[in-house]
């Protein structure tokens, strides 16, 4: 506890004296990596580099860490192991989701504590992943890392005001140069993560290449079609007769006209997402679905009481008031899978196929155009920056062990690291198919064979289940749902109808906080709780523009100042 509150003083100090002089601290820290045994790391006999080279302060030292990191994916600057033998590392992670509560039993932890030379001793966060790591950043046990934890950009902010949580930007071109040269030469990954003021509180969760920036996409029932003779739908008004005909005519073929769900999703989500683009909204991609830009007035724009929102409403409310909707969507529940399994849907909007069944003999196929507007906008919006969330793994002020724990961090941000990460070692839990792919081994398939879900097989091995993983996921590195046919062709070809410029996820300043916060969360509720009566009929559209004023009055005009604020930020980091 000494320690801890010793830790806190000293970085509370150096926070202040920064703010004095108005400047960052010099990103060059002098604390070195540890060598606990008696090997000599420049003895031919010591063990190599992975990927042979120079060790890493050499590389860093050279100046051109972008160079360094050509001819490749993710990242290629040598990470020499093993890293420190005989060092400790204490990492609070999150690791329920995977169904393996002991980190220590998970292949590619052991893997890694033989190639380190770095023991970790393991904690599971739990279930209740917020609370955990506040108790634990507030004096509840010294932790050197907290992995997984998906700590959102405010809470990292505030954290790193209090002294808890250590600022990276201080520390990674020399103990992690990969990361480093990878957030260099993705400046629009950096954006996401790098304070207004320069700090970088977390390492990311990156989602790159098409397979993986394209979020949801539109499934229909295939067989549906054939049923009845009818082609792939490409605009709304094809999506209103489709559904229409699969609401008439006994799609399914059981006898029973009335049994099917033309339109049925999960959430309210995959719902938006795939007519967001249709009607000319979501013009900036992902990660910021309360704004975006007005293409036609060329200023910021608040979504949801925008005449565009209006009428992709009033198509919805179409589709809900005749049937075409299910009559649950806004109270789905996990109903909407039995329904699926039941044959019973249509169309919906999702991921990937990965939890769908294929029992009762249906064929789902995505749509590789994008769906076009009754205006003519034919944009795919549910697209990614090269970015997927923040808070992934952080260094709290009692870490003694600053250079192991990145050097640690550094592998995962190669592409060899990556690749061990996910798919585990190669020629045992991996297999090199030998055209520039990889594939799991026959044990980790047979797993899933015998009635393991895909989540429980490779969370044997690998702890990437669950997400939130501080690393690259990336083609061909990565085995998840999102690359298996048909996601990852149908999210190839929605690519290349995705915006001119995708935002990243906006880090606001504590001020611009202070005031944004809670009128985003006004703004926010009051537009979700309309959206869900209009579409349902319980609010006439005759109250539209009544609804339009009492937004705007809860602060719009500041709330779109900050974001502007937040879009100029962003276009100078990308000059």
């Amino acid at each position: 506890m000494k320690k801890r509150l010793l830790s806190i003083l000293l970085i509370a100090t150096m926070i202040l004296s920064l703010a004095a002089c108005g400047k960052k601290a010099d990103p060059t820290p002098t604390q070195e990596p540890k060598q606990t045994n008696d090997q000599n790391p420049t003895d031919p006999a010591a063990k190599e580099p992975t990927q042979g080279g120079k060790d890493i302060k050499d590389t860093v030292d050279s100046g051109d860490v972008k160079k360094t990191n050509e001819n490749c994916i993710v990242g290629n600057i040598p990470c020499k192991m093993p890293i420190a033998n005989g060092t400790e590392l204490n990492i609070l992670i999150r690791c329920t989701l995977t169904g393996f509560d002991d980190p220590s039993q998970i292949k590619v932890w052991q893997e890694y504590e033989k190639m380190t030379g770095i023991h970790v001793n393991w904690t599971d966060m739990g279930s209740d992943r917020k609370a955990r790591v506040q108790q634990a950043l507030m004096g509840d046990q010294d932790f050197d890392l907290i992995l997984k934890g998906k700590i959102a950009q405010s809470s990292l902010i505030e954290y790193g005001q209090q002294g808890v949580i250590l600022d990276l930007a201080e520390y990674l071109p020399k103990y992690a140069p990969n990361c480093w040269a990878y957030l260099q030469s993705h400046p629009d990954t950096l954006a996401c993560i790098q304070s207004p003021e320069g700090n970088i509180w977390s390492l990311p969760q990156v989602n790159a290449g098409a397979e993986l920036r394209v979020s949801r996409k539109a499934w229909i029932n295939k067989t549906w079609l054939d049923n009845l003779g009818l082609e792939v739908p490409k605009t709304t008004e094809d999506i209103y007769k489709v559904l229409k005909a699969f609401k008439e005519k006994d799609a399914n073929g059981n006898g029973d006209p009335n049994d099917e769900i033309p339109f049925s999703t999960g959430d309210w989500a995959s719902l938006q997402d795939i007519f967001l683009g249709a009607f000319g909204l979501g013009t900036r991609g992902q990660h910021n679905q309360v704004v975006d830009w007005d293409l036609k007035n060329d200023k910021i724009r608040l979504i949801g009481i925008s005449d565009e929102y209006k009428e992709m409403l009033q198509f919805l409310n179409k589709l809900y008031t005749e049937g075409l909707m299910d009559e649950e969507q806004f109270s789905m529940g996990k109903t909407w899978t039995v329904k699926q399994a039941d044959n019973r849907v249509g169309m919906f909007g999702n991921t990937n196929l990965a939890g769908i069944t294929m029992e009762n003999g249906c064929e789902w196929i995505g749509l590789e155009e994008s769906i076009e507007g009754p205006n003519g906008s034919k944009l795919w919006s549910p697209i990614r920056a090269n970015f997927h969330s923040v808070g992934n793994a952080i260094l709290p002020a009692t870490c003694d062990n600053i250079p192991e724990a990145l050097a640690w961090l550094d592998y995962f941000w190669t592409d060899e690291g990556t690749l061990f990460y996910h798919y585990g070692v190669l020629g045992d839990t991996c297999i090199d198919n030998g055209d520039g792919t990889y594939s799991y081994s026959p044990a980790v398939l047979d797993a899933m064979k015998n009635g393991a879900s895909f989540d429980s097989a490779v969370g044997a091995i690998s702890p990437y289940p669950g997400g939130s993983n501080p690393t690259v996921e990336v083609a061909p590195y990565f085995g998840g749902g999102e690359m298996q046919e048909p996601a990852a062709s149908v999210a190839r070809a929605l690519f290349e109808y995705r915006a001119d410029e995708i935002w990243p996820d906006f880090t606001f300043t504590e001020a611009e906080n202070s005031v944004l916060s809670p009128i985003k969360s006004d703004v926010t509720k009051t537009i979700n709780e309309a959206t869900t009566q209009f579409i349902m009929g319980t609010k006439p559209f005759s109250e539209w523009d009544k609804y339009v004023e009492s937004v705007k009055n809860m602060g719009v005009d500041k709330m779109l100042e900050i974001y502007q604020a937040a879009v100029n930020r962003y276009h100078e980091l990308m000059k």
